[in-house]
């Protein structure tokens, strides 16, 4: 049997020095990420958005298009289509706001159906009847909520113009890199790193366009489902649905319950909102088990622990937009890590046993 005393022996003071120093450091960056998140959050989007963009800027670059010229196509195309989508998206979104007073009756009608069936299902079964769901919860605060929720979301979305400033810098360098690579470094080692930076932006790029096609497909189909059985807003859910498809497993949960619940104080039958929901449930498990997939010409393959630790991290600081953009960053990460030789085990620990292989592990 060996004496685990040995090994702690063996621990050299400048070991344990190191380990200090790599937890201080962390601290600080946690610090950093937290106070800086008003402006590293657009940063993020703009980062991840450039991996996305920057195909069509050297294309342009390298057609004898000024660099100028092709930064001003890409963002004026790009916000466009932003702002297009902001204004019908703020426009349900203020609606629902204004009008959710109006819902305060049927949200209360609904708790009281509810607790009517819990208090029922609790005598039948023996238990001892608890207190009536309607004092445990308060209508009025509902309007507040869905305002709050509504207000942080558009916040998040109100940062388009950080987006494209840092979007305009980032892009501006594009393909630039690999030039100063080449001139840097000999040419056998300039090559490999070349190859490493292509692997890296093509592996990112690929993930991002997929996740995107993914998560723009379910928000449509989510609003042309709800569209069809006239409820109320379908572009505000459907607008939500995207964003939250980001967020695996919870945001396609709250994504397909919002608009359920919604649907039941809408309507005096249950048939249109089960309806919804199966529908809807249905496009979650079509897109991101077939469609998703079938994009991806490799697999992620993301531990789940490290999927929720990821979550509750960045959501922690930076909020809903932490959530949303948890799993990307970490992706981001992730494929970093196994490009690199000398991190590639840090990528195979951030993966799951029993999943596939990315084509970089398997090389």
């Amino acid at each position: 049997m060996v004496d685990s005393t040995k090994h702690l022996s063996d621990l050299k003071p400048q070991g344990v020095i190191s380990i200090f120093l790599g937890l201080i450091a962390a601290f600080f960056v946690g610090v950093t990420l937290l106070e800086l998140r008003i402006v590293l959050v657009p940063f993020s989007i703009a980062l991840l958005l450039s991996f996305i963009f920057q195909p069509i800027v050297v294309y342009l670059k390298q057609h004898k298009v000024p660099t100028v010229v092709a930064l001003i196509m890409v963002v004026v195309v790009l916000a466009s289509i932003a702002f297009m989508i902001s204004y019908v998206v703020y426009s349900s979104a203020e609606s629902l706001a204004t009008a959710s007073d109006r819902y305060l009756p049927s949200i209360q009608t609904l708790i009281e159906n509810v607790d009517r069936l819990v208090q029922s299902g609790a005598s039948i079964i023996g238990l001892q009847e608890g207190r009536a769901l309607e004092q445990l919860i308060d209508p009025s605060i509902v309007p507040s909520m869905i305002q709050n929720g509504i207000g942080e979301a558009l916040t998040f979305a109100g940062n388009t113009f950080l987006v494209f400033l840092f979007m305009l810098f980032i892009l501006a360098g594009s393909g630039e890199l690999v030039v100063k690579v080449q001139r840097a470094y000999p040419p056998d080692i300039a090559d490999r790193i070349s190859s490493v930076i292509d692997n890296i932006s093509q592996q990112v790029r690929q993930y991002l366009v997929a996740k995107t096609l993914v998560s723009l497909g379910t928000g449509l189909l989510i609003f042309l489902v709800l569209w069809i059985l006239g409820v109320d807003y379908p572009v505000f859910w459907g607008f939500l649905a995207f964003l939250l498809n980001y967020i695996p497993n919870i945001g396609s949960f709250i994504a397909v319950i919002l608009p359920f619940c919604f649907a039941l104080i809408q309507f005096d039958t249950f048939t249109i909102p089960i309806v919804s929901l199966l529908l809807m449930w249905l496009i979650q498990m079509v897109m991101g088990n077939f469609v998703d997939p079938r994009l991806m010409a490799f697999s992620l393959n993301l531990s789940p622990l490290l999927v929720i630790v990821s979550l509750i991290f960045w959501g922690w600081l930076w909020g809903i937009a932490g959530m949303i953009l948890a799993v990307p960053l970490t992706a981001t990460l992730k494929i970093f890590f196994e490009n690199i030789e000398s991190l590639h085990p840090i990528a195979v620990l951030m993966g799951s046993v029993n999943g596939r292989t990315t084509e970089s592990e398997q090389e």
